[in-house]
């Protein structure tokens, strides 16, 4: 009987995988979220916003896809750590806006 095993591959690698948003829903209806990016989207827009820097350290990015501006948060050496889809991304500019606001007073 032959035994398939799988090896487990960064997301660098399968250039199919698609990257869901990290949004959980917790600040709202506590459902987590659907909505999906292929990881070459998300990895071109990084590699890209890494080449353009002076300085490379991990940060948030913005990318479009399909119309939408996505929040992704990328790792110096290049990896993707999650995204944000364009509705949570928003929704997440919008607490921070508020945030800052109340601090500032």
């Amino acid at each position: 009987m032959q035994v398939l095993t799988t090896t487990p591959q960064a997301p660098h690698e399968n250039l199919d995988a698609l990257l869901r948003c990290v949004s959980s829903g917790y600040l709202a209806d506590g459902c987590s979220c659907q909505a999906t990016v292929p990881w070459s989207v998300v990895g071109d827009a990084w590699a890209q916003q890494l080449a353009d820097a002076e300085v490379v350290e991990d940060q948030f990015f913005r990318f479009v896809w399909r119309g939408g501006t996505w929040l992704g948060f990328g790792l110096h050496d290049g990896r993707v750590r999650g995204v944000y889809c364009p509705t949570h991304s928003a929704r997440r500019a919008a607490r921070s806006f508020v945030n800052d606001a109340a601090a500032a007073s």
